[in-house]
């Protein structure tokens, strides 16, 4: 049996243990993508170790090496950003070179290959996007049709609340992960991923973020009451904001706003107090 003290994040969604270089090259293009992998100082300590927790739009993941290696990754078709968890590494987009540390990640953007230099004690949790779901939570946030590609930036910063958020939210999100097992009741999932998205989107500059910080138009009350005819519709079970949106006709933000305005109260909120009620008989 082994040792609590040995336990790593999400060791309950195990993907690979291995000191075959091939055999984890082989684990990495099942749930992401095929790199080039080299140990650089010998395969002695070599020894992986890869968990992933795949949702619906976005699975959460550990990955550490016991060894200082370096990767060479193709392009995707995911988004991705990385949470070091201790050691130290280079992440680098052609030119472009970014430190990795417990302090400061990086953002992989679709269609970007780059490269990876970690140090041996490196370890370090992910969350891996689907970028389409992304579009459709940009789009239901702004109101806005997504025609480009969203591009991140992949430098990560703490400086907007959201970023902070995603940074403190993912180790503890890993942490309820560890300690439970699949399958998650699809509220819950649905609740996650939109927490997850939102906190991306807003945190992170990225091509689209102009819409995300413009100001928005008022919602109509018919529009706030349309939405909370939706919601009481459909009370028992999570509703997206991609659904609000296309009830209501306007964007998230306008639609929040118009809650506050109007209500007093967000519609998340206004969903919670009917769920209260059912469960109370009233």
């Amino acid at each position: 049996m082994r040792s609590v003290m040995n336990l790593k994040p999400l060791d309950n969604f195990p993907v690979v243990r291995s000191s075959s270089v091939e055999e984890v090259r082989q684990a990495f293009a099942s749930v992401y993508a095929r790199p080039t992998l080299i140990p650089t100082h010998g395969v002695e300590n070599f020894s992986a170790r890869m968990n992933m927790c795949e949702l619906r739009n976005v699975a959460l993941g550990y990955n550490t090496f016991g060894a200082a290696v370096e990767l060479d990754f193709p392009a995707t078709d995911f988004l991705c950003q990385l949470f070091p968890i201790c050691g130290a590494g280079e992440i680098a987009f052609g030119r472009t070179s970014i430190a990795l540390t417990p302090d400061a990640g990086a953002v992989i953007s679709s269609g970007t290959p780059h490269k990876r230099t970690i140090s041996p004690d490196y370890e370090h949790l992910t969350i891996r996007l689907d970028p389409r779901a992304l579009v459709r939570k940009l789009a239901a946030m702004t109101g806005a049709s997504i025609g480009e590609p969203l591009r991140i930036n992949p430098q990560q910063t703490l400086m907007h609340p959201a970023a902070k958020m995603l940074q403190h939210y993912v180790p503890l999100l890993a942490a309820t992960l560890s300690s439970t097992t699949s399958p998650f009741p699809d509220w819950w999932v649905t609740q996650i991923e939109q927490l997850l998205m939102t906190l991306f989107l807003c945190g992170h500059r990225h091509n689209y973020s102009h819409l995300l910080e413009q100001e928005v138009p008022e919602s109509a009350p018919l529009q706030v009451r349309q939405a909370e005819e939706y919601i009481a519709a459909n009370a028992q079970r999570a509703i997206t904001l991609e659904e609000l949106a296309a009830v209501s006709g306007v964007s998230v933000f306008s639609l929040f706003g118009a809650f506050r305005r109007h209500r007093g109260y967000s519609p998340l909120e206004f969903a919670k107090r009917l769920r209260s009620r059912s469960r109370g008989g009233h």
